[in-house]
């Protein structure tokens, strides 16, 4: 009877875990077809930077991740020595997915700042930190664990053996790293909109999806971390593969609308731009015609162009 209970609850760890990961890669592909056309507008028919770089490797090597994560779960012929390295490989994927997604969030934090260096020494320096001891951790426990591919009817299972007690405090730095950009983020937007004015009036649309952007993301992967952590603090081993399949899968998905959002908005500002420029251009000419040549530009005028040119050059930042 005893026997009958283990092989249940394994079979059921299992099944969990194959759910688990269909659902997570579910969000990943949806994800990507919904926002294709908006990959297609804003990203590839940009010029390369960073931003960019960062958009690409966040999507596609998440998307390799889901290949490579399916096929592990669902292949019927699973030895040891791959499920060894398919844990080390599922690892390390899980905190490259999160420091990209940090690193987004940096940018962006560093752009609301209007590059600010002090902050952009704080962040990187904890960033550093806390990468650092989160990926001594992870490698700490890869080195001390075994893996076995166990065979079940029709297919295998790989079930990892040796997993230490202390592992949930590899979510520890990232969670602390992750409250720390959001008090930036809340910081930055109280001093926003509190301020009775801006130099950047019209682009404080902008601002704003730059501070919603932070805050909700960090809402989203407070819960999802902090719920990796309860897992791998009192589930079995047989179930720590769960969480990190959705903090993958909402990283990416996050840090991709980020970048997705800023530079849409962006494009509706030079939009904007461009027309109220032909607009002026042409009430121009017609005063013109009328008047003869027009009046150099007063000194509100020359503030006014000052801070459109202001405002092209910080929203620009903000793309990268």
């Amino acid at each position: 009877m005893a026997l009958a209970n283990l092989i249940f609850t394994a079979l059921h760890d299992i099944q969990a875990t194959r759910f688990a990961q269909l659902a997570s890669s579910a969000i990943i592909i949806f994800d990507h077809l919904i926002t294709l056309d908006e990959e297609v507008e804003l990203i590839w028919k940009s010029s390369w930077s960073m931003g960019k770089a960062l958009f690409v490797i966040n999507r596609y090597y998440t998307l390799l991740s889901v290949i490579v994560n399916n096929y592990a779960l669902f292949s019927p012929t699973l030895t040891d020595a791959f499920c060894l390295r398919f844990f080390h490989w599922q690892g390390w994927t899980g905190l490259l997915a999160c420091m990209i997604a940090e690193v987004i969030l940096q940018m962006r934090l560093y752009a609301l700042y209007f590059l600010n260096k002090k902050v952009l020494a704080l962040m990187v320096a904890t960033f550093i930190i806390s990468s650092a001891s989160s990926a001594a951790i992870m490698g700490t426990v890869l080195r001390g664990i075994t893996a076995t591919a166990h065979p079940l009817p029709g297919t295998t299972f790989c079930v990892p053996f040796g997993v230490p007690s202390y592992f949930f405090a590899f979510w520890v730095p990232i969670i602390v790293f992750e409250s720390l950009l959001c008090g930036l983020a809340l910081f930055r937007g109280f001093q926003t909109f509190r301020a009775s004015g801006s130099a950047f009036q019209s682009g404080r649309h902008l601002v704003a999806i730059l501070i919603r952007d932070s805050v909700l993301y960090f809402l989203v992967m407070f819960a999802t971390y902090f719920t990796n952590m309860l897992v791998w603090v009192s589930a079995s081993p047989n179930l720590l593969e769960i969480p990190i399949a959705f903090s993958v899968a909402l990283s990416c998905c996050l840090g991709n609308r980020m970048i997705l959002n800023v530079r849409e908005v962006h494009r509706e500002m030079e939009d904007s731009r461009r027309t109220e420029d032909s607009i002026k251009h042409q009430a121009r000419q017609t005063r013109s015609s009328f008047f003869g040549p027009s009046e150099p530009l007063s000194t509100i005028e020359m503030g006014q162009l000052r801070s459109m040119r202001a405002e092209q050059s910080y929203s620009q930042f903000v793309v990268l």
